[in-house]
């Protein structure tokens, strides 16, 4: 457990150098991956040796490199791929926030604000390239998010989906694709929207969907009978998550219904993912993952009700609430 960074470091250090994408048409010797990928070679030797003793990639005695079934998946072009994730969360950043921890504990602030000496969002505001790895990072994680919550929500009654904090759009543009008669708003800070034009056009559903800039706190936009927002209240306190929950239950055309996605801690308190990304976002956001019954406390100071919970396979929730 100490040395768990010791791996995901070497992680991103494969994902940067492109190193799976290299090997994808084949083995090929050490000094020759070192070369195309920019790399010294003695020094990428005893990376891929730290990281062939986690099953990923692998190097014989003849410096001969190749990859294993684990290392597909850093792949760019591999259908289930990570690349994008362990560039958000295994490096840059995100682990020069992490290195605030202590700070974090010691007063309840982030780590993110410690190091960078302002929060996420103002930060990515300013930084393109490092918003573009947050949201491909989020994007990618949206995937199978977004086609588990075209099959195990029903939107056959529905008409327009507000998707509030969208970012590129990849949630709604599976629902849409699932939902001929859909129509869909994609709503976020204008820096956030910056390739949802492009997923939209690769799903064939940007004649039925919009992309508005603006902010939630302000205000959402009308028109919506269902509201989304996917890994939107976790990067918030209570006080601003009611406070976008308010605006969107305003917004919401009467008997609409609002659809939360996040990660559900458990009552028990058992050891679940939704704990681990607690955690992150007391470093980076100084918001929190929450049980259903915080969700129903939520939803209730917004002036909803919650009225039931969707655990979906990839470990998110999708939690109902309406007026």
């Amino acid at each position: 457990m100490v040395h768990g960074y010791n791996i995901s470091s070497c992680l991103f250090v494969a994902v940067e150098l492109e190193l799976a994408d290299l090997l994808a048409a084949g083995p090929l010797a050490l000094v020759d991956l070192a070369r195309r990928s920019g790399a010294d070679p003695d020094a990428l030797k005893r990376i891929l040796r730290l990281l062939m003793s986690a099953g990923v990639f692998s190097v014989d005695e003849q410096d001969t490199c190749a990859l294993t079934p684990r290392a597909e998946f850093l792949r760019r072009d591999h259908p289930d791929s990570i690349a994008s994730e362990v560039e958000l969360f295994a490096g840059a950043e995100t682990y020069l926030a992490w290195s605030g921890l202590l700070h974090c504990a010691r007063t309840g602030q982030t780590g993110f604000g410690q190091y960078f000496g302002k929060s996420l969002f103002e930060y990515l505001a300013e930084h393109p390239d490092s918003a573009q790895r947050f949201h491909l990072g989020w994007h990618e994680i949206s995937i199978r998010a977004g086609l588990e919550t075209a099959e195990a929500v029903d939107f056959t009654d529905n008409r327009h989906v507000v998707d509030v904090g969208g970012g590129y759009g990849i949630v709604t543009a599976q629902l849409l694709r699932t939902y001929d008669h859909l129509r869909g708003t994609i709503y976020d800070l204008e820096f956030s929207l910056a390739r949802a034009g492009h997923t939209l056009r690769e799903y064939g559903v940007d004649e039925r969907c919009g992309i508005v800039p603006g902010d939630g706190f302000t205000e959402v936009p009308g028109g919506g009978d269902v509201h989304l927002l996917k890994s939107v209240l976790h990067t918030m306190n209570d006080d601003d998550s009611v406070r976008v929950l308010t605006n969107c239950a305003n917004a919401l055309e009467p008997g609409g219904r609002i659809l939360v996605l996040e990660r559900v801690i458990s009552e028990d308190g058992g050891y679940v993912w939704g704990n681990v990304v607690d955690v992150a976002m007391l470093v980076m956001t100084g918001g929190r993952e929450r049980t259903i019954h915080d969700y129903a406390r939520l939803y209730e100071r917004a002036g909803l009700g919650l009225t039931g919970s969707t655990l979906l396979p990839c470990g998110f929730s999708v939690i109902e609430g309406r007026k």
